[in-house]
């Protein structure tokens, strides 16, 4: 908890409340350490970023968490990884950390490259293991990811499956799955179009002991490839109705019951899941000038949990969530300076609409940002 992050148990120093994560402080933000024994065997440890699925869909597992990992090349075509992960390891009581706090997960991933010439590619296996005692959960994610190029075209895709339980006394299974694919085409240097849908399962009844909106470990979407903007609107957060939280595009935090994953250990899994379909371009228009421009239509696949809003009719909310445009510029003056321009939009639909009371103001979202970056 000294690295990256804080964590208070009552409110103070320099933090008006009290949290885990809180961000108050930090000490190191970043730190990785390797040993090489062989080309078959790296050692890696510290706390860095590690991910599962970061090239296609996010949609699994990418943060920056203590971790211990065994890695390598086995073949000119094969690499492995095989990563520990604590989510949560934290001291409620001097000196003790109690283990019903601990979120810990075990990660083994293998990228296999395929093809060669102007058709080739990398398919990954993904198994990860998540125990999770402080929601009292367990959960094992099977996976699989996908990229490649054929052509002038970047085929990406992505599958992972959640099984799993909650501890006794709970008598509920976890069964959930998401899935991600995209194409992208590199049609010029100043013009290369997109296309991607977004996947994930949503729970259609609270009340039976099964949680069927998928949650993943922490949602790594706003850093991938196709869909990726580190700055828009929901790459950040919009909170309720639609749910949504730093590092997510799903709704997974629309609810506080069968918690089992998602950044902070938040993510229900009686979430109503989401379908995404985005589409966009990416380009640069001359070197120091570059952008990326994107519309996402966003529904929810399951909207039987979500609760009507007052003075409204309808028995079920619309399952249209909304619609999203991102637009960033960026522009590198020189070497060492370079500015980043996001505009970001939410345009909420029906599915929003009909969750607030028949008082409430449904102006649309509207986010800027910009950043100034000096390199040295």
């Amino acid at each position: 908890d000294t690295a990256d992050r804080s964590y208070y148990t009552s409110a103070g120093k320099g933090v008006p409340f009290a949290g885990a994560n809180a961000g108050g402080e930090f000490g190191i933000e970043r730190f990785e350490a390797n040993y090489s024994f062989a080309p078959a065997l790296v050692l890696s440890t510290g706390w860095n970023i590690r991910a599962a699925d970061i090239k296609t869909g996010g949609l699994l597992c990418g943060d920056d968490h203590p971790f211990i990992e065994l890695g390598g090349k086995l073949t000119e075509n094969l690499n492995y990884a095989l990563t520990y992960l604590t989510m949560n390891n934290r001291q409620t009581t001097a000196g003790v950390s109690p283990i019903s706090n601990d979120w810990r997960a075990y990660l083994l991933k293998f990228d296999v490259a395929v093809g060669s010439g102007d058709a080739k590619g990398t398919l990954s296996p993904i198994l990860l293991y998540s125990d999770n005692r402080m929601r009292n959960a367990k959960v094992t994610y099977f996976g699989f990811e996908g990229t490649g190029q054929i052509g002038i075209f970047k085929p990406s895709f992505e599958f992972i499956y959640a099984d799993g339980e909650f501890r006794a006394p709970s008598t509920t299974d976890i069964k959930a799955y998401a899935v991600f694919g995209g194409v992208e085409a590199a049609v010029s240097k100043a013009f290369n179009p997109y296309v991607a849908v977004r996947y994930a399962t949503g729970d259609d009844n609270s009340s039976d002991n099964e949680a069927e909106g998928f949650v993943g470990i922490t949602d790594i979407a706003r850093f991938t490839p196709l869909m990726g903007m580190d700055g828009n609107i929901l790459g950040e957060s919009l909170g309720n109705p639609y749910g949504n939280v730093l590092y997510s595009y799903a709704p997974e935090r629309k609810f506080t019951t069968n918690r089992y994953g998602g950044i902070g250990n938040g993510g229900s899994g009686d979430n109503p899941g989401h379908m995404i379909f985005a589409f966009g371009a990416k380009g640069a228009i001359s070197e120091p000038l570059s952008y990326k421009a994107q519309v996402f239509l966003i529904w929810y696949d399951e909207a039987a949990n979500i609760p009507v809003g007052a003075g409204k009719t309808m028995s079920e909310v619309d399952d249209y969530a909304g619609t999203t445009f991102d637009l960033q510029v960026k522009y590198a003056f020189s070497k060492n300076f370079a500015t980043d321009l996001i505009y970001s939009v939410f345009s909420p639909g029906d599915g929003i609409k009909d969750q607030l009371a028949t008082t409430a103001d449904d102006t649309i979202a509207q986010t800027v940002q910009l950043t100034l970056a000096w390199s040295y």
